[in-house]
């Protein structure tokens, strides 16, 4: 199921009306997708999710060295139900919808449906009509004047910047290969910004001035994998630093394989480096 990125409101407004159009057949298409979810069935969230979706969780999954497409059923977090949740906006444009909810959303673990919170459903128009692609669930956590406001159908918050819509498809990504051996990166970069691409851009990795991690997108191949780093100081740091990892992962667990960071001193940094991680057999991680 898609990630729940959890975020924080801003200030809040009084709603307008509600596009009860739009609303119907946005609600279908993500009902469509949450029953197959439940049932497991393959050919109703091909018929529902958007290509774009599919091919970023198909991904994800062979990434991670699991089944496609079984393991995208085996989430433990469910698809909310509609029911019992008040409709606050249906909104297109272009090839991008949203629908925004209100309520005590219940996606199936325990203690998850004390609290009312917001949940935006996320959708992409494709040649046969409107598909599900994937939601955000806000935490209000103890905002309690938040909630207050939402109850009265507040939606000015939806102008925040993480709630646009675009209105432009998403460049659906290639499908990537089976890994030989499945991996994670781990970037820190402090006063400088890094954009790392692995195996001619299978996997695209862009970090300033913070810290990150993920799975490798179709993991590390037997041979070598090339990586290209083009690091970068932020203006008016005067010390950056750069730490990049690749990790053996299995599960929860990891070994580092690989470290690297740029030469002393910072004003020496090239725009481009180019190097790769050579694999001979598959590592074992405990």
């Amino acid at each position: 199921m898609a990630a729940l990125p959890a975020v924080l409101l801003p200030s809040l407004g009084r709603a307008a009306g509600v596009d009860t159009v739009l609303r119907g057949t946005l609600e279908r298409a993500y009902i469509g997708w949450a029953e197959a979810m439940k049932r497991g069935d393959l050919a109703a969230f091909s018929r529902y999710t958007s290509r774009y979706r599919q091919l970023c969780l198909r991904n994800e999954v062979v990434s991670l060295g699991q089944p496609w497409p079984r393991a995208v059923f085996k989430g433990i977090v469910q698809a909310p139900a509609l029911t019992g949740l008040t409709c606050l906006d249906a909104a297109e444009h272009g090839e991008t919808a949203r629908l925004v909810y209100f309520g005590k959303v219940d996606f199936g673990l325990d203690g998850g449906t004390a609290a009312e919170n917001p949940v935006v459903l996320r959708f992409l128009r494709e040649s046969d009509g409107w598909k599900f692609d994937w939601l955000q669930f806000v935490n209000l956590g103890k905002d309690e004047s938040s909630r207050q406001s939402l109850r009265s159908g507040g939606r000015d918050w939806l102008k925040a910047p993480q709630f646009a819509l675009s209105g432009t498809y998403p460049t659906i990504p290639k499908p990537c290969r089976e890994p030989y051996q499945v991996a994670g990166i781990s970037v820190i970069a402090s006063g400088c910004r890094v954009s790392i691409s692995i195996n001619a851009g299978m996997h695209v990795e862009s970090i300033e001035n913070d810290s990150g991690g993920r799975v490798i997108t179709g993991g590390l191949q037997k041979g070598p994998n090339p990586i290209v780093i083009s690091p970068a100081a932020l203006p008016g740091i005067a010390v950056p630093s750069l730490q990049i990892a690749v990790l053996a992962k299995n599960g929860s667990a990891s070994r580092v394989l690989w470290k690297w960071s740029p030469p002393d001193p910072p004003a020496s940094w090239k725009p481009r480096y180019d190097t790769s991680i050579f694999i001979r057999s598959s590592a074992a991680v405990r």
